[in-house]
């Protein structure tokens, strides 16, 4: 092998203990990469590859680099990306070292572990999520080491994976570690993959109960974990404890900014999961690119990142108990009804910054002086904050806000602390000086003396050397390899005294010193290199006291983020016209004039309002037909989002709604394939059908639009009519659902199934032309109108014209009727029924043929089988059929 430098020594240890990482290798001001790393690095950053000396094996060596005060705007576009990058650092002053410097890799920055804000695309969580379990149990943790935010859960679930799923799609980590063995289970990889989560695996040891639970004592300094609420939760500690460690061992420190391991139940908070999160696009469209059109981007006007981030909680997380509802509704009618005071609020908040991650730079130990003066200025703003508040008596969540921000009294000696100590506008470096206030400290402050006395003495001793030696362009300069030096121009070398010692020899200049120069430069640099190393010992020292108030500091970060919530719901309900929802534990759900908060936003001419009423004894089951594009989905997403809106505690687009607990939200609305993974439109369907079927419970909400529609006509029309019968009889109580649906022949079952109303769409008919009024109103329709609306979205004329011809024909040839079970051939006698018979069932004499299969249909007991059973049997007898062709 070919003898290699030192530095290149260093480089491969580094790259052998960091194999799965782009190493970031520090030489002088630049941050080099070498081979394959090169390659990568330089077309993921889009630089230039070069070529330098040889490598391991005398091939030639690529190299790629950046300067090394460019890398927060080069390392965030790799860990987007999904790229490890280890940062391999300079460990020595080179001007001390003897030999090569040393280097080592100081952190490892993977997409669940950055720090920096660069690195964060808006001021959402960055979560590192690890899990673990076997068969129905996993825990789960969450941990963003830029706030200190630390969460776990276990779950047991028949369908695990659809649980953490949901859990994934709702905490919407950056990155995922699980152990080897549950990387090789492609199911849980992908769903991983489907929310777009960057999955691999870590220490298998790392998820060991009995590490994972040291990690986790020594870490927080405690003998038992019953405090935290997962003592008896054992995936739940493996979770944590591996998630810790990985934390750790990235970052090469303690994280003693993360002070506190939150456990959480399901049983705290309505359950949304992944698909109902898509469907109804809370957080962000359906297309997954960004949240303009979701229910955050309307709901968002909150003035702090903290605010930011807790309100997507709330709507991620809506409560179920009606007390914790009401004191948030209580807390968001006072700011509204209290114009002046909610003003007042939000002007405050508006100068808070984002506290918790400054606290976490601090603890971290990257945090500049910039970053103290902006928490100088958030805690300015409490004192603020609490008297705008004093006259609140009686609403029991901001009193609580306002004496937990009153217990602080410490905070404010700190933030008076920075305000003596440093300068309102500091620079970002902390090695250059200029951070700390004249009069902070004495001896600063005669060092600091010192250096601009020598400073003048510099701009004296310059026009004076000009007037001796007449030389008018003499001037003296600096640079860190020879100090200060006189430069005289070529022209005027004739010129220049004897006592000028030459220093260095210029194209078009020669450089000379002096013994008096010499002396003062000494002088000079020492006190400014002093004074340097004594601001920066100071910055730590200031540093080291905000971080002893950690713990204060992310609570009052959580207060005024709660208070910033609250106080932007109140304003969405000002400016939207939003009412005050009764939260009630029943299963009533009332709702007049009731709008979906998004559409209403960008509809031209004003939004329709519609009534909604639901309960479990007679309209619990609500049938919606009706034309395409006649509002019937967004009127159904538009009760799931006013229910989620109440119990996270906000106003809603009504004139009146009275919510009774909704436990989850279930909705299967819209097409997707999943052809990566085999699956069909109809198969990602019935999978989610199934989903719904199996967990909804009597306090669930369920949103059904179109069950059946990807198979064909009897089949789709089987599976629908069984879907709403096993609703409405589920537990013998049923589900408050709604279901749109084209089968026209669903609509008899309200005369048979107690609980199921019919609803549709209203439309106006003038000729050709169809309006559509956007009402709900009661009864059923017979028509969707479906070849109107090809018309007019563009489909060529003599297409939609041959349609209508062939609808014609086919309404006078054969339904589907509910009252003719042998499905005998009948004249159309009315337009009631619009879903045809695809298939002749009888003999040319008109008599009914005999068939075994039409035996067995006539013997099945529709009503005490399950969907996935009736699937199963239509599937047999459809084989039979088959068989019986070939």
């Amino acid at each position: 092998m070919k003898q290699i430098t030192p530095a290149m020594q260093q480089y491969y240890a580094a790259k052998e203990e960091h194999k799965d990482a782009l190493i970031f290798f520090r030489m002088g001001d630049f941050y080099e990469s070498f081979g394959e790393d090169a390659k990568t690095i330089a077309r993921e950053l889009e630089i230039t590859l070069t070529t330098r000396g040889k490598g391991k094996e005398g091939e030639k060596m690529p190299l790629a680099g950046i300067p090394y005060h460019a890398i927060d705007n080069y390392l965030p576009r790799l860990i987007k990306k999904g790229y490890k990058v280890a940062i391999c650092e300079q460990l020595e002053d080179p001007k001390q070292a003897k030999g090569v410097v040393k280097r080592g890799v100081v952190r490892v920055v993977t997409p669940g572990t950055a720090m920096d804000s660069s690195m964060f695309p808006d001021s959402s969580n960055n979560y590192l999520m690890a899990l673990h379990g076997e068969e129905k149990d996993f825990g789960i943790a969450f941990l963003d080491i830029s706030t200190g935010e630390f969460l776990t859960t276990q779950l047991t679930d028949s369908a695990p994976y659809d649980r953490i799923a949901s859990e994934a799609a709702r905490m919407g980590p950056s990155e995922c570690i699980i152990p080897r063995s549950l990387l090789e289970d492609s199911h849980l990889t992908d769903r991983m993959k489907e929310l777009r989560i960057i999955v691999h695996d870590f220490d298998e040891d790392a998820f060991d109960f009995d590490r994972a639970e040291k990690v986790l004592r020594e870490h927080f300094k405690v003998t038992t974990l019953e405090g935290m609420g997962c003592s008896e939760l054992p995936f739940a500690i493996s979770s944590a404890g591996a998630a810790l460690r990985y934390a750790v061992d990235t970052q090469m420190r303690e994280l003693s900014h993360v002070q506190h391991l939150k456990t959480y139940f399901d049983s705290e908070f309505m359950v949304l999961d992944a698909i109902t999160l898509r469907n109804l696009e809370i957080v962000r469209n359906v297309r997954g690119e960004g949240n303009d059109s979701s229910l955050i981007g309307v709901l968002d006007d909150t003035k702090t990142p903290m605010g930011r981030r807790q309100l997507q909680k709330w709507l991620l997380k809506p409560l179920i108990s009606v007390d914790a509802i009401n004191d948030r509704l209580d807390s968001v009618a006072w700011l509204q009804e209290n114009t002046l005071v909610r003003f007042d609020i939000r002007s405050h908040l508006s100068q808070v910054r984002d506290m918790e991650r400054l606290v976490g730079r601090v603890m971290y130990g990257n945090s500049n002086a910039r970053d103290l003066v902006a928490l100088k200025k958030s805690l300015e703003s409490v004192p603020l904050l609490l008297e705008s508040l004093r006259e609140c008596e009686g609403v029991d969540l901001l009193v609580n806000l306002v004496s937990q921000l009153s217990s602080f009294g410490e905070l404010d000696d700190l933030a008076k602390l920075i305000d003596r100590a440093i300068v309102e506008e500091p620079p970002v470096s902390v090695r250059d000086g200029g951070m700390i206030k004249s009069g902070y400290n004495g001896k600063l402050d005669e060092l600091l003396s010192m250096s601009k006395d020598g400073k003048h003495w510099i701009a004296q001793f310059q026009q004076k050397e000009r007037e001796r030696t007449g030389i008018k362009s003499l001037k003296v300069g600096y640079n860190k390899v020879f100090g200060y030096y006189l430069e005289v121009t070529k022209a005027n070398i004739s010129q220049v005294p004897d006592d000028y010692i030459r220093k260095q020899t210029m194209t078009n200049a020669e450089r000379f010193y002096t013994p008096q120069l010499k002396e003062r430069e000494s002088e000079i640099l020492s006190a400014d290199d002093k004074a340097k190393a004594l601001e920066y010992e100071l910055l730590c020292e200031i540093n080291s006291r905000v971080a002893s108030h950690a713990q204060e500091l992310q609570n009052t970060a959580s207060m005024i983020g709660m208070m910033d919530v609250l106080a932007n719901l109140a304003e969405v309900a000002a400016n939207n016209n939003y009412v005050r929802p009764a939260i009630t534990n029943d299963c009533r759900l009332l709702i007049r004039d009731g709008r979906h908060p998004v559409v209403e936003n960008s509809t031209p001419g004003g939004f329709v309002p519609n009534d909604t009423e639901m309960d479990c004894q007679t309209n619990q089951f609500m049938l919606i037909t009706g034309p395409n594009m006649a509002g019937k989905s967004t009127y159904m997403r538009q009760i799931a989002m006013i229910v989620i809106m109440a119990q996270a505690g906000s106003f809603v687009p009504a004139s009146h709604a009275s919510i009774g607990i909704v436990d989850r939200v279930f909705t299967r609305v819209g097409a997707f394939d999943d052809l990566a993974s085999g699956q069909s439109t109809f198969m990602v369907e019935m999978v989610e059908l199934a989903n719904i079927l199996n967990n909804a419970t009597p306090k669930s909400l369920v949103l059904l639009d179109e069950v059946g529609r990807g198979t064909s006509t009897y089949d789709g029309y089987s599976i629908a009519k069984a879907v709403v019968e096993y609703i409405h009889s589920k537990g013998r109580v049923g589900v408050r659902s709604l279901f749109a649906t084209h089968y026209h022949q669903l609509t008899d079952l309200a005369g048979t199934l107690k609980r199921v109303k019919n609803f549709h769409i209203a439309v106006k008919e003038d000729g050709d032309e169809l309006v559509f009024l956007r009402k709900i109103v009661p009864g059923a329709t017979d028509k969707s109108y479906g070849i109107h609306v090809a018309r007019i979205a563009g489909v060529p004329h003599n297409v939609t014209s041959r349609a209508r011809e062939i609808l014609e024909d086919i309404e006078n040839e054969c339904v589907i009727t509910e009252d003719d079970c042998k499905s005998r051939k009948k004249p159309r006698s009315s337009a009631k029924y619009t879903q045809v018979i695809l298939f002749d069932q009888e003999s040319s004499s008109g008599e009914t043929a005999s068939h075994p299969v039409i035996g067995e249909l006539k013997d099945m007991d529709l009503n005490s089988i399950t969907p996935l059973e009736a699937l199963n049997r239509l599937s047999q007898l459809k084989s039979k059929l088959l068989e019986e062709d070939k």
